[in-house]
C-alpha cells in the first residue's frame, strides 16, 4: 500500500496550466527529487502533496493516518520558546506525553485514593515515552541544530531574534526531528554553508523516512535521491536513479523520441506523396486504403525542442600573467586570511570554499580592488580586463569599470541591447542560451524573479570581453537548467577565474585548484575540484598516510583524488602557482608527497618497480580520459560521455589504491618511526 498516490493531477493558476496529467505513487522509503525550470510547478506540487493546495484536476489519496511534514520556502517561525524548545516541540506526540506525565506527578504528590491507578498509568506512559525516544529528544534536537549551524548560544534565544537564514535552518531542524512518515522539503540546502550541506546530506542518506524534495544542488540530489520527477513544458515524467542517472536517461529518451518522431514524419510524408500521386489513377483504391491507415495512425507527439544556442563568454587578449598577489592579508576590520604568493595565468580556475563569514567574499573583493588589503599588494597584468560578479540582496551585480543597471520598465531584450548594441538577432541568441526564448525575451525586467535577473546579468557579463572573472556565488538563484548552461559556458572560457561557490558540482567541473578556508583562517590548497579536497582531507585522517608523512612534517603537496596531485599549504607557505599544468586538462602530476612516496616504493625492489610501472600506466590512462572529458565531441554520441566518465571514476579509484600502497611501503622503510 503506497503512502500516497496521485492520479491525473493538474495545477493551474487562472487560465495558465502549470502542469497536468501527473500520476505518482510514493512507496515507503521513497527518495524522490522534483526537478525542472523555475515556474515549472515544483513548489506547487509539494503544496498539493502536503494538502495545502487544492489541485485544479485529479486526486490525491493518502494512507490513513499518514504523518507528513512540509517545509515550504517561506516557512513561518513561531516566536514562542527558545530555539531548542521550538525544535523539541515538533515532536507533538512526546509533548503530549510529557504534559500528561507532569500532570500525573502533580496529582501523585497529593497521595489521594487514586494513587495506585495513577502510578500504573504513570508507569505505562513513562514506558511509552521512553520507547518513543523521549529521553533522547533533546540530544537529537541539539544534533540537528548543530549540524545545521545553529550553535549553543543561538539555541537559547527566541527564534524571532534570529536572521531569516537562521530561522529557516531552525524550521528544517524541526522537520528532521519530527516523527513523520513523509517529508516534503523545498530547497533544504538554502542558507546552509558547505559543512551544513554535507551534514544534511549524510543525515538524509541515512533516514528511513520517505521524502520528496526540491533542490538546485546537483551533488546533494546525487547523494540522497533514488528517483527523479521532471516537470517540463507542463508535463511530468519519472526517472529511476539519482540526478546524474536522470541526466543520462533524459538525453537517451529525448534522442529516442526525436528519432521516433522523425521516422514517423518520414513515413507520413512518403504515404502522403503516394496518395497525392495515385489518388485519381489506376492505384486509387490503394491510395484510399493508405489514406484510411494514415487517418487511424496514432501520431507520435513532437518532442519539446530543448535545443538552444550555446552561451559563450567574450574574451579579451591576455598577457601571460593575469593577476599577482604577494604578502596579502585580507579582512575588513581585523585579519581574516593570509594568502601565500599567488600568480594567475589564463586557464587557471581557483574555487574558494569555507564557512559563512570565513572571508571568501572579502578575498574576492580585495582581488577586485573593492576592498584594500590589510597587508600586501595585488597587481593586475598589463592587459588584464576583469569583471566581478557579486551577490547583493539576492540580486547579482557586476562591478568594476562598468556597472550594469537595468531599466525596470524595459523588456529583457531592450535591457540587454541598452548595454550591448549587438543587434536583435545576436541578442536573442544570447538570451535563448540563457533560457529566455521566444516571448520570454519580451517580458518586462520589473516582472523578473531573482533567478531570471541573475540569468540576464550573466548574459550581460558574457558579452563583456574579459580575461579574468571574479565570481561570487554565480549559481545562486539559478535553476538546474540555467546552472548547466552556465557551467558549460564557464568551462569553455579560456581566461582566468576565481570562483566563490557552495555549488560542489560546479567546482568539480571547473576548478583547477580549490582553496579551503579552514578554522583559524588557515588555507588548504588542493589541485583539482571539491572531490579532490575531500580526498585530501581523507588522506590526512588516514592512519597509514599519517605514518608515511610523519617524517618531515606535513608536506606542501599531497596526492589527491583522481591522481590530480593536489598541492596543499596552510598559512603563508609558498604553494605552486594555480594552473601550472597540474589541472584536469594537463597530464597526471606527481606532487611532492607522491614523489617522496614513489622514491620509497622504488627502494622496495621488485614490488616498488611493479608499483612504479603500474602507477605510470594508470596516470597516463587517466590523463587521456580527462582530455576526452574536456572534448565536446565526446558527448555528441549518446552514452559515450557517460562511459568515459565511468572509466575516469574507475581509474581514479585504482590510482587512489596505488597511492595508499605507496604510503604503506614508505611507512615500512627502515629507520622510520
Amino acid at each position: 500500500m503506497p503512502l500516497l498516490s496521485v492520479s491525473q493531477l493538474a495545477v493551474a493558476y487562472g487560465a495558465e496550466t502549470v502542469f497536468s496529467g501527473l500520476d505518482l505513487r510514493l512507496e515507503r522509503r521513497a527518495r524522490l527529487a522534483v526537478v525542472g525550470a523555475n515556474g515549472a510547478g515544483k513548489s506547487s506540487l509539494l503544496h498539493v502533496l502536503a494538502g495545502d493546495l487544492e489541485p485544479s484536476e485529479g486526486s490525491v489519496d493518502r494512507l490513513r493516518g499518514l504523518r507528513s511534514a512540509h517545509l515550504p520556502q517561506d516557512a513561518p517561525t513561531p516566536v514562542a520558546n527558545t530555539v531548542l524548545e521550538e525544535v523539541m516541540a515538533s515532536r507533538t506526540d512526546l509533548a503530549a506525553m510529557r504534559h500528561e506525565l507532569s500532570g500525573l506527578e502533580t496529582a501523585m504528590s497529593r497521595a489521594g485514593p487514586e494513587l495506585e491507578g495513577q502510578l500504573s498509568r504513570y508507569g505505562d506512559l513513562q514506558h511509552r515515552y521512553e520507547n518513543a525516544g523521549g529521553y533522547e529528544l533533546e540530544a537529537h534536537a541539539r544534533e540537528a541544530l548543530g549540524g545545521l549551524g545553529i550553535d549553543e548560544e543561538l539555541r537559547g534565544r527566541n527564534p524571532a531574534e534570529l536572521s531569516g537564514g537562521q530561522q529557516r535552518r531552525v524550521e528544517l531542524a524541526k522537520l528532521l526531528v519530527a516523527d513523520s512518515d513523509l517529508l516534503l522539503i523545498d530547497e533544504p540546502t538554502n542558507h546552509l554553508d558547505l559543512e551544513g550541506i554535507e551534514w544534511l546530506e549524510e543525515f538524509m542518506a541515512g533516514v528511513s523516512t520517505a521524502f520528496v524534495l526540491v533542490s538546485h544542488d546537483r551533488r546533494f540530489l546525487d547523494h540522497v535521491c533514488t528517483g527523479v520527477l521532471e516537470l517540463n513544458h507542463g508535463t511530468a515524467e519519472e526517472y529511476p536513479g539519482n540526478y546524474s542517472a536522470y541526466v543520462r536517461l533524459r538525453e537517451e529518451r529525448r534522442a529516442r523520441r526525436r528519432k521516433e518522431f522523425e521516422g514517423q514524419q518520414d513515413h507520413i510524408r512518403h504515404q502522403e506523396e503516394f496518395i497525392r500521386r495515385y489518388r485519381a489513377g489506376q492505384r486509387a483504391r490503394e491510395a484510399r486504403g493508405r489514406q484510411t491507415k494514415l487517418d487511424r495512425l496514432v501520431r507520435v507527439a513532437a518532442p519539446p525542442d530543448d535545443r538552444r544556442p550555446r552561451l559563450r563568454f567574450a574574451t579579451a587578449p591576455s598577457s601571460r600573467v593575469t593577476l599577482k598577489a604577494s604578502g596579502l592579508v585580507v579582512g575588513r576590520d581585523a585579519p581574516l586570511l593570509q594568502l601565500p604568493p599567488l600568480t594567475l595565468a589564463p586557464g587557471d580556475r581557483i574555487a574558494v570554499v569555507g564557512a559563512n563569514g570565513s572571508g571568501k567574499s572579502t578575498l574576492l573583493y580585495t582581488l577586485a580592488g573593492e576592498l584594500p588589503p590589510l597587508e600586501g599588494r595585488v597587481e593586475l597584468g598589463p592587459r588584464t580586463v576583469f569583471r566581478l560578479y557579486r551577490q547583493d540582496l539576492g540580486r547579482g551585480q557586476v562591478t568594476d569599470a562598468q556597472s550594469f543597471a537595468s531599466d525596470e520598465s524595459s523588456t529583457v531584450l531592450e535591457d540587454l541591447l541598452a548595454d550591448h548594441p549587438i543587434g536583435a538577432e545576436r541578442a536573442r541568441n544570447t538570451l535563448g542560451a540563457l533560457l529566455f526564448s521566444g516571448d520570454e525575451a519580451d517580458r518586462r525586467v520589473g516582472d523578473l524573479s531573482g533567478g531570471e535577473r541573475a540569468r540576464l546579468l550573466m548574459g550581460k557579463l558574457a558579452l563583456e570581453p574579459t580575461n579574468l572573472l571574479l565570481l561570487d556565488e554565480p549559481t545562486n538563484h539559478l535553476d538546474l537548467p540555467a546552472q548547466e548552461v552556465l557551467e558549460g559556458a564557464l568551462g569553455r572560457y579560456p581566461g582566468a577565474m576565481v570562483l566563490v561557490s557552495h555549488d560542489r558540482a560546479l567546482i568539480d567541473a571547473l576548478a583547477t585548484e580549490t582553496w579551503a578556508i579552514e578554522e583559524g583562517g588557515s588555507l588548504r590548497r588542493v589541485l583539482g575540484g571539491y572531490s579532490a579536497l575531500l580526498e585530501d582531507r581523507r588522506r590526512e585522517r588516514h592512519p597509514a598516510e599519517a605514518a608515511a608523512a610523519s617524517t618531515g612534517g606535513r608536506a606542501a603537496g599531497r596526492a589527491g583524488a583522481g591522481g590530480r596531485g593536489p598541492a596543499a599549504t596552510r598559512g603563508d607557505g609558498d604553494g605552486p602557482r594555480a594552473g601550472d599544468g597540474h589541472g584536469p586538462a594537463g597530464g597526471s602530476p606527481v606532487p611532492a608527497e607522491s614523489r617522496r612516496l614513489r622514491a620509497a616504493a622504488r627502494s622496495k625492489s621488485a614490488e616498488g618497480r611493479r608499483l612504479e610501472a603500474e602507477i605510470t600506466q594508470v596516470e597516463t590512462a587517466l590523463a587521456e580520459t580527462r582530455m576526452r572529458l574536456l572534448d565536446p565531441a565526446t558527448f555528441r554520441a549518446p552514452g559515450v560521455g557517460a562511459e568515459v566518465g565511468r572509466e575516469h571514476d574507475r581509474l581514479t579509484g585504482a590510482l587512489a589504491e596505488l597511492y595508499d600502497r605507496w604510503a604503506e611501503i614508505a611507512g615500512e622503510q627502515p629507520g622510520r618511526p
